[in-house]
């Protein structure tokens, strides 16, 4: 299941340690980084998020412009599970309605039904 940008990053920042090995933030625009703001707002993520911001310092990629780089850092303090749990699964919902209409699954869609109806015809 393919997902965009906002939310490959969002998982990088999510789920990053300390310790440097983390896979490389994607650059975005200061409108993708804006939505990745309002989600972390919108699913109470935001101490994980902050977290990860920190652990990425001085990535190439994370190029947050610094009033929004700011507002990241004082996001509230909610770390529960269920945020995290319900914001997993959000993203997995959004990417598998990315995927259904994409155009190769559009075109997969289009085969399926000509063979039905052929097969129906004879």
């Amino acid at each position: 299941m393919k997902k965009n940008v906002i939310f490959r990053n969002m998982e990088r920042l999510l789920y990053s340690d300390s310790s440097g090995d983390n896979e490389p933030i994607e650059p975005m625009s200061v409108w993708k980084w804006e939505k990745a703001y309002k989600l972390a707002l919108r699913f109470h993520v935001g101490s994980w998020v902050a977290d990860g911001v920190k652990n990425y310092k001085g990535d190439f990629g994370l190029n947050i412009p610094p009033y929004l780089l700011q507002q990241f850092l004082e996001l509230p303090c909610e770390e529960d599970d269920e945020y995290l749990s319900r914001f997993q699964l959000y993203m997995d919902r959004k990417s598998s309605l990315l995927q259904r209409y994409s155009l190769r699954s559009l075109k997969a869609y289009a085969s399926d039904f000509i063979n039905t109806v052929k097969n129906i015809e004879e």
